[in-house]
């Protein structure tokens, strides 16, 4: 079964969509994609299982330091992360990933594997 080219393209925004709306329903986010940027690299942090330092978070970010640290609050206390670490030393401090955030992160892979399974199968 063929399909033209504009129907894949109508597909592929139809599972853009759905998962963006998976993602404003499930998690945490912001005006802007500093959540979401947070979200993924704490998540890849913790799949790595190598909690990063709040300096390697600011460094790796193309964000504001003020933005992030905003956003890494709200964090903090919607339980999504910890930080841990030295308190005299505050840069050594890591972030780590809870297990709230891990979850989520194995729910949103699960949900973008299914979205666009499905739109896979559509172009075969």
């Amino acid at each position: 079964m063929s399909t033209s080219s504009g129907q894949h393209e109508s597909t592929f925004s139809h599972c853009v969509q759905q998962i963006r709306s998976w993602e404003d329903r499930h998690l945490p986010r912001s005006k802007s994609y500093i959540a979401f940027d947070l979200f993924i690299l704490i998540g890849h942090s913790a799949t790595l299982e190598q909690p990063m330092t709040l300096k390697e978070l600011f460094n790796s970010l193309k964000h504001s330091e003020r933005g992030i640290r905003y956003v890494l609050d709200q964090f903090v206390d919607g339980g999504w992360c910890e930080i841990v670490g030295n308190e005299q030393d505050r840069r050594f401090r890591r972030v780590v990933a809870t297990d709230l955030l891990r979850s989520k992160l194995i729910e949103y892979q699960e949900h973008v594997l299914t979205v666009y399974g499905s739109l896979l199968s559509t172009v075969r």
